[in-house]
Parts: structure tokens; sequence; C-alpha cells
């Protein structure tokens, strides 16, 4: 049995569900684009695509 990720926005403080579109930056972290969060200084946003897509190819 495969755990679930669960992940919590920092900036909006909800948990992101699967279908939200959320960012990937070059250093694996998470943008969460549904509350207008923005990659920190410095971090380019390497691919775009819904949570469950973007867990399943880079951080799982």
């Amino acid at each position: 049995m495969a755990e679930k990720i669960v992940m919590t926005c920092p900036n909006c403080g909800n948990m992101i569900k699967g279908d939200e579109y959320v960012g990937i930056s070059q250093i694996h972290s998470v943008v969460h684009f549904s509350c207008g969060s923005l990659p920190l200084p410095g971090e380019k946003v390497i691919e775009i695509g819904s949570f469950e897509d973007i867990i399943g190819k880079y951080l799982v």
C-alpha cells in the first residue's frame, strides 16, 4: 500500500488537494498557485501540473 502525501501551504495554511495546480521548482519545493503563492527569490518553476501528478513524478 502506497503512502499518501499530505502537504500544507505555508502561505495560506490550507491543505493542498490532489487536483489543485502547483508548480515544482528546481530544488523540488512545491509552489501552491491556488492561493497566489510565488516561488522564493532565485527559484524557478520547472513544471506546472496537478498536485497528484507533480508528487508522483518528483517526490515519490
